[in-house]
């Protein structure tokens, strides 16, 4: 479960949402402790940043990019190639494995609760297991002015679990969340409450690629794992 939640953080990469209007959220977790701002233009192109300095994430004419700060200037990394390293990885590091690791992970169901308010925007509460108290685990806006985030952000997990699905194998533990995401947008997940919310019109140049793309094996070596 893990794996797939860290990917989501990550890799806001590898979404293309359908054109809409420029919409740019901004996501604060507990105390503030934690942020993620996601920027989605109105071609699809996709922009997002946690509180960490060193990394971002684009998704650029519908292909997904990490960009690390590297001693070398920013170095540009495709999700395709960061899910190939990753499996090589796993692969090491477990090599006895089945290829379908995930079959033995519990399965995310999401029960439905009823309608809370998060910063001053309500939306359904889903909880995890049978249970419809504490803190819901995701919290879905049916508001209109937000479709564009929410469509982003269904197609951003699906790419997700798609991404780990190399690492995992093919049995996918998640499809109850990704059925609920593609209901609305998110006011609430992975730990992480919707803030503010802006229709400004975004720069084209806030989603181009600051270099290349690494090759294969330079991706392997910034992502420390041995040469092939």
């Amino acid at each position: 479960m893990n794996l797939v939640v860290r990917s989501f953080v990550i890799s806001l990469l590898a979404l293309g949402a359908p054109a809409s209007a420029d919409i740019t959220a901004n996501y604060v977790g507990l105390n503030n402790a934690m942020t993620l701002k996601i920027e989605v233009a109105s071609n699809g192109d996709v922009r997002g940043a946690t509180s960490n300095p060193n990394s971002y994430f684009i998704t650029h004419d519908g292909h997904g990019y990490v960009i690390q700060a590297s001693f070398n200037g920013p170095a540009v990394m495709r999700v395709e190639d960061m899910a190939i390293v990753m499996a090589e990885q796993m692969k090491k590091i477990m090599p006895a494995s089945p290829a379908d690791k995930g079959r033995d992970e519990p399965a995310w169901q999401l029960v439905k609760g009823g309608l809370v308010t998060i910063r001053g925007r309500q939306g359904i509460a889903y909880y995890l297991g049978k249970e419809t108290s504490g803190e819901p685990v995701i919290v879905i806006s049916t508001d209109p002015q937000l479709a564009p985030l929410g469509a982003a952000m269904a197609h951003q997990f699906d790419m997700s679990v798609a991404m780990m699905g190399q690492v995992l194998g093919s049995s996918n533990s998640f499809k109850s969340m990704q059925d609920t995401l593609k209901t609305g947008a998110p006011l609430v997940f992975t730990g992480m409450q919707l803030d503010t919310i802006s229709q400004d019109t975004i720069s084209a140049a806030r989603f181009a690629l600051p270099a290349e793309p690494l090759k294969l094996e330079d991706v392997r070596k910034n992502m420390g794992a041995p040469a092939q």
